[in-house]
């Protein structure tokens, strides 16, 4: 391996991770279910968390439609990885 390149990463479904938790409430497929149990978990301490992630995902859609039919054509999606679909570009 030459310097410039780098050893892959290695994803680990040992531990939950906040984007996984995220695509789960998002009702997304890019989980597992260490995931799922931290997702559940709090949304049993706070019913609330699963109608934001929603909401804030239709704002997502809302923004990228609106400037997209305004005319802006480039989008820098800085997020999670997550390919919970719709994926930004393709709202756009």
């Amino acid at each position: 391996m030459s310097g410039s390149e780098s050893a892959p990463t290695r994803i680990d479904t040992s531990r939950p991770h906040p984007a996984r938790v995220y695509d789960w409430w998002l009702g997304g497929k890019d989980n597992y279910p260490v995931d799922e149990e931290l997702a559940r978990r709090i949304l049993a301490a706070d019913s609330t968390v699963l109608r934001g992630a929603r909401a804030n995902r239709r704002f997502m859609h809302r923004a990228v439609r609106t400037v997209a039919e305004a005319g802006i054509r480039q989008f820098l999606d800085i997020g999670t990885g997550i390919p919970t679909e719709p994926n930004l570009h393709q709202v756009a």
